[in-house]
């Protein structure tokens, strides 16, 4: 009986840099992880200039997915679904990637900013307890590579979602900084942050974020610099970081050159590419909403937004006695593997 109730799905995000395939088996409107994997495609790499998917990126990220797709067969996924991001919005050529991807199982999903947003704050908001976050409202803070996800919400309410040009391959291209940065590419960059927030700052003022809650590589990176032990913690529970000692680290990454930051430990080389403009990024975000006096880190993002999502289905579709076996009834926005 228990086998009839639970239902095994499947999430691809296709990010800017970073593919990720979550499994998980969803429960009475709960989820809990299979397997998860990130793998590093980098698939926007010097896309943001030239506008289209580079063939070298574009092969990597089909031979992800096609490995993605045996995995999930072999995991014997009942539902799947895929998203496409920032890279896949823009490129000229995104149309002839989905295109390929299904030839290898994945139904991609191009969604916008906004529907990104949404996806993202279904994740996040289920690893911040009400004890945490209080009374105070929450600015989440999702660092892709193409774009950045600002949603600002307090509660079960969302106050407000923007998603904004700042994602690292993105600014990386659009500046092509020095190694390590100088001073012109920091002013630079600090210009063009300023002028893509300017609206969030003025949407916010009225209920000032006092908790940040960052998710993205660069979040997770600057964790497990302060603790080693984080990789090991419940995925389910955000961690707490300390403000003072995560400003000092952003300063010093921003500052180090990319032979300097192969020296740190805990530092994942494929990550040592952005994560001084992504520390950039996050020191002056802490700067500008200055009401902000704690910082989180959740392991949570679009992905588990779409766990969050099937397993609600699963659980409302199981109750209704429309599921019968796990997967022979397709949930909303939800598909058996292609191929």
């Amino acid at each position: 009986m228990e086998s009839e109730r639970r239902t095994r799905l499947g999430v691809v995000d296709c990010g800017t840099n970073t593919f990720t395939l979550h499994i998980a088996d969803a429960k009475d409107g709960s989820w809990e992880t299979v397997f998860r994997q990130h793998r590093f495609v980098r698939l926007g790499r010097d896309s943001f200039r030239s506008g289209r998917l580079s063939p070298q990126r574009v092969r990597r990220g089909l031979d992800v997915l096609g490995a993605f797709a045996d995995t999930a067969k072999n995991y014997s996924v009942d539902q799947v679904r895929a998203f496409g991001c920032s890279a896949l919005r823009d490129a000229s050529n995104g149309p002839q990637f989905v295109a390929a991807a299904a030839e290898r199982g994945w139904h991609i999903e191009v969604v916008d900013g906004q529907a990104e947003a949404e996806w993202i704050h279904l994740g996040v908001k289920d690893t911040l307890s009400p004890e945490a976050q209080g009374s105070h409202s929450v600015l989440t803070v999702d660092i892709g590579g193409g774009s950045v996800e600002l949603i600002h919400w307090k509660q079960e309410q969302i106050l407000g979602r923007w998603s904004v040009d700042l994602g690292v391959a993105r600014l990386t291209d659009w500046i092509k900084p020095k190694d390590p940065l100088s001073q012109q590419d920091i002013s630079s960059m600090r210009r063009i942050v300023d002028g893509a927030i300017a609206p969030v700052l003025q949407s916010v003022s009225a209920h000032p974020p006092q908790i940040m809650v960052g998710t993205s590589g660069a979040f997770n990176t600057l964790m497990t610099l302060e603790d080693s032990s984080a990789p090991w913690k419940n995925p389910r529970v955000a961690d707490a970081f300390n403000t003072e000692v995560l400003s000092a680290r952003c300063l010093a990454l921003a500052a180090a050159s990319k032979a300097d930051l192969h020296l740190v430990e805990g530092m994942h080389p494929d990550r040592i590419p952005y994560i001084s403009v992504a520390c950039v990024l996050i020191d002056h975000l802490l700067q500008s909403f200055s009401s902000i006096d704690r910082v989180y880190r959740s392991r949570h993002t679009l992905a588990e937004g779409a766990l969050v999502h099937g397993a609600a289905l699963s659980s409302e579709k199981t109750s209704a006695g429309h599921l019968g076996e796990p997967g022979l009834a397709a949930l909303e926005g939800w598909r058996p593997l292609l191929g």
